[in-house]
């Protein structure tokens, strides 16, 4: 089933709420539980708004920012080959660390840091060695665990600290707080690529278009997951040939949408009973922001805009990062009521057309 393809008049990019820059393209943004803004630039720069949009600081760092977590009075970001952990009031550096290769991701669990790396063989073009690090918040390494197969996530759920798995392991891990690992492998031996979880499960999306939980099989879908979201009654997969796929928890597809690839996606806020679904598209010529009802796929507004690499939600904003530098954020209410204005408009001047048509009709009826 495919989402109806209606194209509302809403100008998407005249509803943002507010629009920021860097002085390079956006790699990573974020918000902090008061709605603080942070983007970190493909060149290193990191600069952090408050809530209501004024700039706090602007810092730069050695290299392009991956990663942005929030853990108390600290921002721990991976830049480049190295792990940082920043003062969040001020920005200041508290301490950073080299690891070996790219810094790829991190997450806090239990007030410590997990991080992991990779080292990428350019000749092979192939991952030779990748490793996961453990630091205090105050920078001290506690250990490292090294490894042949890439980790190409990393999370926290349930105070469980797991990793995905590329070849030739593949499965998944649970790294215990020790620097123990422990692997599980799954019914496919196909390489996790991406991951995400709802507040009672993890959802895993491999190279061969299986999406598993940590024990099972859930669906089989025809290309490679390249991202995964989820709530507890559906899944969205974007799939490499650039389709977006939504299933239920039975598995049975409630809408699709092909397209050029998808660069990001995102479950977003509530507009008018309807949860909202984000994606940007990018042919490699053009891109193109969706939002959609993640219900059943219907377009809500569509916006060009340059291509996009780092987009992030919660319940009141959205915010997407784009290559030419600009930050737009969408805010809650205010979407909604642009939304609103927009469609009254439009059946207005529907109203108009149909009026027109009347009278035309009873002009060649006399």
């Amino acid at each position: 089933m495919t989402g109806s393809q209606t194209w509302p008049n809403m100008d998407l990019l005249g509803a943002c709420w507010m629009i920021r820059s860097l002085e390079q393209s956006v790699a990573s943004v974020s918000f902090d539980e008061q709605n603080n803004l942070v983007a970190g630039g493909w060149d290193g720069q990191i600069r952090k708004w408050n809530s209501d949009g004024d700039l706090l600081w602007s810092e730069n760092l050695p290299d392009r920012i991956t990663e942005i977590i929030f853990h108390k009075n600290q921002i721990i970001l991976t830049s480049g080959l190295h792990i940082v952990n920043l003062n969040a009031e001020t920005g200041q550096i508290n301490w950073q660390h080299p690891l070996e290769g790219s810094a790829d991701s991190a997450i806090v669990e239990d007030d410590e840091i997990y991080a992991t790396s990779s080292v990428y063989d350019i000749e092979h073009n192939d991952f030779l060695e990748s490793a996961i690090w453990k630091y205090s918040l105050e920078g001290e390494q506690k250990w490292v665990i090294k490894l042949n197969e890439r980790p190409w996530f990393i999370m926290s759920h349930q105070s469980r600290v797991l990793v995905g798995l590329g070849r030739p392991m593949s499965g998944w891990a649970e790294i215990l707080s020790e620097g123990e690992i422990i692997n599980h492998q799954l019914e496919t031996s196909s390489p996790i690529m991406c991951g995400t979880m709802t507040s009672n499960e993890v959802l895993l999306g491999h190279a061969d278009g299986t999406i598993s939980n940590l024990k099972t099989t859930e669906n089989k879908l025809e290309q490679s997951v390249e991202s995964l979201q989820a709530t507890e009654k559906i899944r969205i997969a974007s799939l490499e040939g650039g389709e977006l796929v939504a299933t239920d928890t039975g598995n049975k597809t409630i809408w699709a949408e092909p397209g050029a690839p998808i660069s990001t996606q995102a479950i977003g806020f509530k507009s008018s009973k309807i949860t909202t679904h984000w994606s940007t598209r990018w042919s490699g010529i053009e891109g193109n922001l969706e939002v959609r009802d993640l219900a059943n796929g219907n377009l809500i507004a569509k916006s060009p805009i340059p291509q996009t690499r780092a987009i992030f939600s919660n319940d009141s904003r959205v915010v997407i990062g784009s290559d030419d530098g600009k930050i737009h954020v969408w805010e809650k209410d205010m979407f909604s009521r642009r939304n609103q204005s927009d469609s009254s408009k439009q059946s207005e001047s529907s109203s108009q057309r149909d009026a027109l048509k009347e009278k035309l009709r009873a002009l060649r009826n006399k």
